[in-house]
């Protein structure tokens, strides 16, 4: 996949509930990007929430070595969905068998 500039990532994943991106469109977007937060899974790499101009996206990446991003409205809507995670993160480390959902 060639590398997509910010404006076309950031349009896409506006249209949609989340994009795949490849290593190096993450690397230009962590280039040109504010980190707001980010959090080890200690199972899935890091999540993060990154701010680019007024535009805020999650970007994490799956247990398949996928990586996402997803568009979110709020700095409040972004913490809830990356504590979410952060539970069912540490329910997995614990054993439980469950899932993160990524594609919902």
């Amino acid at each position: 996949m060639a590398i997509m500039n910010i404006e076309k990532i950031i349009s896409s994943v506006k249209k949609k509930k989340y994009s795949s991106i490849s290593k190096e469109e993450l690397a230009e977007l962590l280039s040109q990007s504010k980190i707001l937060i980010e959090k080890d899974t200690y199972i899935s790499d890091k999540i993060r929430l990154l701010k680019i101009g007024n535009e805020l996206i999650i970007q994490e990446k799956t247990t398949k070595d996928e990586l996402l991003i997803r568009s979110v409205k709020s700095e409040d809507e972004a913490e809830k969905l990356i504590s979410g995670r952060l539970e069912i993160y540490e329910k997995m480390w614990d054993g439980c068998g469950c899932k993160v959902e990524y594609y919902e």
